[in-house]
């Protein structure tokens, strides 16, 4: 984007129009020689950068050239040259010039003198430390470079996005990368909804708050669309003159496409769309349920049956059993928008878990409660982990008792063989989980651990030998159990009737004890 001040311009019948810099010899012209300056500016102050692009930019069209520049100098990195810190070298001189007046350049010259002494620098460095962290004395040190044509590109891009900054709203109709699309829409915080084949993404003048961060998400989003196949915007523009006006800005792909830079929304831009969600995110993180349960921030798109698009706020994969369920958080937005995100989520055609802030002035208005069709958490400030947690038990549960229903028609008794056996090779054999292999387990002559199954006999056989060899220490009885290649050995020891007896805190003098 560029600021507002460089945007060009022009109108006509209700249509408003960036002026788009041609990618014509002239121009390439232009564009390659403010690039050679820039080739040739390092090691030279701002101060000294802006003078002379001030004597070049005479006779041009200055908010061109100025948009060009703005662009170029983001490609540059500037930084400070000193001997000492700028901050302690004006300190010094401050001080040693605060017990006497300085009326004339000899005084000055004997204070900076006696402090370049002290500091055992030179006078020049001293001089050119003083003030080294102010924007004119920085030093151009790298410049990545482009190309004529590329440059030109982005400035018609930047030119685009500095117009759509001031939209109220857009409609988009793309043909390709609808799903990276969409999560641009999601990852930028965008508030959308699916018009047939086409998305309309609300603007910023639409908003009460937000209106300047919200602008400048919604801009962002336009090099994602640049880099799809076929794609039109529709976008309502607000001209404030004597009288605020409504313009249409239309680009499309057949005809603009070649003026335009390419490009795709990294994804370290991405932000949450509010502290609310943030706060969720890393507090489930750090919470049991993570064990259990990977959180995912970028779900695909969602159709929903009026075949509209809908993209959850979060999907939770249950990380063993591999079974997914969504999550959406309704916070604060327009109450018109807020019946849209009612409708649509009603339309989900499967169940979704809902937070909803309570102190939304239009909850009750709205009637969400009782017309949603869907879990709802109430919340207020935050979003209530514990309830989210309680939720998701609640969906491994119904899952695995699913799994036992379909387990239970298919066999009537489990298959085992051996003397142990993994429980993640008898779920993989019935295609279930191994909390429902663990439920469904009723053979005599094995006992059900965590990880595995045992046979008793073995188990008897493990409990004489422990006897026999007249095994007390606790990381001895630990070891011998392993080793026959049982997992866990502390159930184990708990099935077969010892008890760990600790004498202070150092595992080797624990011993164990039948009960």
């Amino acid at each position: 984007m560029l600021s507002g001040e460089l945007l060009i311009t022009k109108t006509k019948k209700g249509r408003i129009y960036p002026v788009f810099a041609a990618i014509d010899e002239e121009h390439q012209d232009l564009a390659g020689e403010l690039i050679e300056f820039y080739r040739h500016f390092e090691g030279k102050k701002k101060s000294e950068i802006d003078e002379i692009m001030a004597e070049f930019e005479q006779g041009l069209n200055f908010k061109l050239v100025r948009g060009l520049r703005t662009l170029l100098e983001r490609r540059c990195i500037f930084k400070s040259k000193f001997a000492i810190e700028p901050m302690l070298a004006r300190r010094a001189v401050f001080e040693t010039a605060s017990s006497k007046k300085i009326t004339n350049g000899k005084e000055r010259a004997e204070v900076i003198e006696k402090v370049a002494k002290n500091l055992n620098i030179s006078v020049a460095e001293l001089e050119q430390s003083l003030w080294a962290d102010h924007e004119s004395e920085l030093v151009l040190e790298d410049f990545a470079a482009l190309t004529p044509e590329e440059l030109l590109k982005l400035y018609n891009l930047s030119l685009a996005q500095t117009l759509l900054f001031k939209a109220t709203g857009m409609v988009i109709s793309f043909k390709s990368n609808y799903k990276w699309i969409f999560r641009a829409i999601k990852y930028l915080g965008l508030m959308y909804s699916p018009e047939g084949n086409k998305v309309r993404v609300e603007g910023a003048s639409s908003l009460l708050k937000l209106s300047e961060r919200y602008g400048t998400s919604l801009a962002k989003l336009l090099p994602v669309l640049v880099n799809s196949d076929e794609w039109e915007i529709d976008a309502e523009i607000v001209v404030r003159r004597d009288t605020p006006k409504i313009y249409h800005f239309v680009m499309d792909s057949r005809r603009d496409r070649d003026l335009l830079m390419c490009g795709e929304l990294k994804r370290e831009e991405a932000t949450f769309d509010s502290s609310i969600e943030e706060r969720f995110y890393n507090e489930f993180l750090a919470s049991l349920g993570a064990k259990s349960w990977e959180l995912v921030r970028e779900p695909d798109a969602v159709f929903t049956e009026g075949k509209g698009v809908f993209i959850p706020d979060f999907k939770f994969k249950h990380k063993e059993m591999g079974i997914e369920t969504y999550f959406e958080i309704v916070g604060f937005w327009t109450e018109e928008y807020l019946k849209k995100k009612l409708s649509k989520l009603r339309a989900v055609p499967f169940k979704l878990l809902v937070a909803i802030d309570r102190n939304l002035a239009c909850f009750n208005a709205l009637n969400f409660e009782l017309s949603l069709n869907q879990p709802l958490i109430l919340y207020s400030r935050k979003v209530p982990v514990g309830d989210v947690l309680r939720y998701l038990a609640k969906v491994e549960r119904e899952e695995i008792e699913k799994q036992m229903e379909s387990l239970k028609l298919r066999v009537t008794q489990i298959e085992l063989e051996g003397d142990i056996i993994p429980l993640k090779n008898i779920a993989m054999r019935y295609n279930v989980s191994k909390e429902a292999v663990r439920a469904c387990l009723n053979n005599q002559d094995y006992v059900v651990f965590k990880e595995v199954v045992v046979k008793k006999e073995l188990l008897s056989e493990v409990k004489e030998k422990l006897a026999s060899k007249n095994i007390k220490l606790y990381v001895e009885a630990r070891r011998f159990i392993e080793d026959i290649g049982i997992p866990n050995p502390d159930e184990v020891l708990a099935e077969l009737g010892f008890t760990v007896k600790w004498r202070g805190l150092d595992v080797e003098e624990a011993t164990i004890g039948l009960r």
